[in-house]
């Protein structure tokens, strides 16, 4: 029976998870909708499962906190009583428990009973006085059923008894089945259809993703042979029907990765909730492009960097209600989180209309930090004394606060995302607000690069980074504090000559000589020209980890195979350019 208990708990452990990824959000819109009444039975409903399902594994301080909160919402919805802020924050108290016990199940544990205090709270809110409402709930329609159907049914999913799937008294008697209305007579049927959908292990999608990534490098190199030889026209036509088909299946797994942007925006209304009563701020929660869908290691990868981020606009950013009102402002402030696909990437936006960012303050306090001479940093334009936020070790707060990041500066976000192959854009006008844009790639797994020949080896660029590609005109080549730069457009490039950052021992007039081309790169606002020999083309590439030996090596983020079976170096465009930066 073990392997059975086994796929019982992880088919619960996924049940469940679900549930409390939307109860969060839930919970917080019951605060401004207090009588909406199917958000009272969605978080009753969300509490009621979780019990049962615990219930059934005998996690027992989990039934326990579910039980009381779930008594709560009994009462709420009979009309009884209705929410107020001491029984939302309680009830968020619960909440957060829950999550707790949840990930000590799913790493094996057996969770501590719940603290008494909080138990006791979720008891005394029973207690309370009730409050008379004007109009008795509405009755029961196609959208709701009564807490015996409830019951009922749940037992039939689980496929157990009514007395097992309750172990909190008093013991579930069997309910007789009495005619429906035709509209829930309908839903009950759709019950019984066909599941559209299953859930996959991601370990197989992993390893489904690997395989179509070998399948991806034996395309390319099939195409280059065909490029090569002589070939007759049937090898020509196999070989595209196999870039067809390869092409078809690399997005139809890619897919099956994808989920949607909401399993991370999902947490943010009920953290800024917190963290706003915590400030003694008002702060309202506007989210868009929730169905915006990326890679699930995305998703995950950018939980942490997007969970600094609203911390610091909660902290930093939104002023306090009465400074607010006193310029003018709604008391209230605003932050909106936004994402939307731009061709291969995805955008994220996180937009608050707080005070903004002083950039004068800024230079000052890195002169204060000795991160910068007095001189340097008065030579800086309005956005590059913005970007100061970036840099390591640079903090605006007096004091260390265990809200927006503890300790943590922004430049650990901006080498996250950096690490995903992704950039980040800094807007703000004092007064109104600061604006983070976020730019990363739709999956980690499968990147289209330029392909560069440099010092006689080829090395991958991500197109994403990529503007332009241009011959290399040695007349415009102009020195800059002793660094070359190339007048394009009226514009003073820098450039990074790769043939150098290879081999240090080259001249530094290298760049000058012979036929080279230059491939315009984007990192954050600024713009940069790396200088290569020869430009290939664009080809997918499969990212592969750099060995023991080259693993950390500023400058670059992988290796792949290429269609003629070298091995490339893949080039980590932000890292090289703020290493070429920091040396010069």
């Amino acid at each position: 029976m073990p392997a059975v208990d086994d796929d019982i708990r992880a088919d619960f452990l996924v049940e469940a998870g679900e549930l409390l990824e939307k109860l969060g959000p839930q919970l917080v819109d019951l605060e401004q909708r207090p009588d909406d009444p199917q958000l009272l039975n969605a978080v009753f409903r969300a509490f009621h499962t979780v019990k049962g399902g615990a219930g059934f594994l005998s996690e027992t301080a989990l039934v326990e906190v579910c039980h009381r909160a779930e008594e709560i919402f009994s009462v709420l919805r009979s009309g009884k009583r209705q929410m107020d802020a001491a029984l939302m924050d309680t009830t968020l108290a619960a909440y957060d428990e829950v999550t707790r016990m949840m990930e000590v199940i799913k790493s094996g544990g057996t969770p501590a009973p719940a603290p008494p205090a909080l138990l006791q709270r979720l008891k005394d809110q029973l207690k309370a006085p009730a409050v008379v409402v004007a109009a008795p709930p509405p009755p029961a329609s196609g959208d709701t059923i009564s807490d015996d159907e409830f019951e009922a049914l749940l037992d039939q999913l689980h496929g157990k008894p009514a007395a097992v799937a309750e172990p909190v008294p008093p013991t579930l008697a069997p309910v007789a089945e009495a005619p429906l209305p035709a509209e829930q007579q309908q839903r009950r049927s759709s019950d019984n259809a066909p599941e559209t959908s299953v859930r996959i292990d991601t370990q197989k999608l992993d390893a489904m993703m690997n395989l179509v990534g070998e399948l991806v490098l034996v395309r390319n190199r099939l195409k280059t042979l065909r490029l090569s030889s002589q070939g007759a026209s049937d090898t020509d036509k196999a070989v595209s029907e196999l870039d067809a088909l390869t092409s078809r299946l690399q997005g139809s797994v890619l897919a099956l990765r994808m989920q949607p942007i909401k399993k991370v925006f999902s947490r943010f209304p009920k953290l800024v909730r917190d963290l706003a009563r915590q400030l003694g701020k008002e702060i309202n929660v506007v989210m868009e492009g929730e169905d915006t869908d990326l890679d699930k290691n995305l998703v995950e990868a950018l939980a942490d960097p997007l969970v600094h981020m609203v911390r610091n606009s909660c902290d930093h950013g939104i002023e306090m209600p009465d400074a607010r009102a006193v310029t003018g402002k709604p008391r209230a402030g605003t932050l909106l989180l936004k994402a939307q696909q731009e061709g291969e990437n995805i955008l994220i936006v996180i937009k608050d209309d707080g005070a903004g960012i002083d950039a004068e303050r800024l230079r000052r306090k890195v002169v204060e930090k000795g991160l910068m001479t007095a001189s340097d940093a008065g030579r800086l334009d309005a956005q590059a004394a913005l970007e100061l936020i970036f840099m390591p070790g640079f903090s605006t707060k007096d004091q260390v606060s265990d809200l927006s990041g503890r300790g943590v500066g922004m430049d650990v976000v901006k080498s996250s995302i950096n690490a995903l192959n992704g950039t980040v854009q800094l807007e703000s006008r004092l007064g109104q607000g600061t604006t983070f844009k976020l730019r990363v790639p739709l999956t980690l797994a499968i990147l289209p690069t330029l392909m560069v020949a440099v010092a006689g080896r080829t090395y991958a660029i991500p197109l994403p980074s990529v503007i332009e590609v241009t011959a290399l005109d040695s007349t415009a080549v102009r020195w800059l504090n002793r660094k070359p730069v190339l007048l394009l457009r009226d514009e003073n490039l820098r450039l990074v000559d790769l043939a150098r950052w290879i081999d240090p021992a080259l001249p530094d007039d290298d760049c000058l000589s012979g036929e080279r081309h230059i491939v315009v790169v984007r990192v954050n606002e600024g713009r940069y020209g790396l200088v290569v020999k020869q430009v290939k083309g664009r080809e997918e590439v499969v990212i592969k980890p750099l060995g023991a030996l080259l693993k950390g090596l500023a400058g670059f983020a992988g290796a792949t195979v290429t269609g003629d079976g070298q091995v490339a170096l893949i080039v980590d465009v932000p890292s090289l350019v703020h290493t070429h930066e920091r040396e010069a």
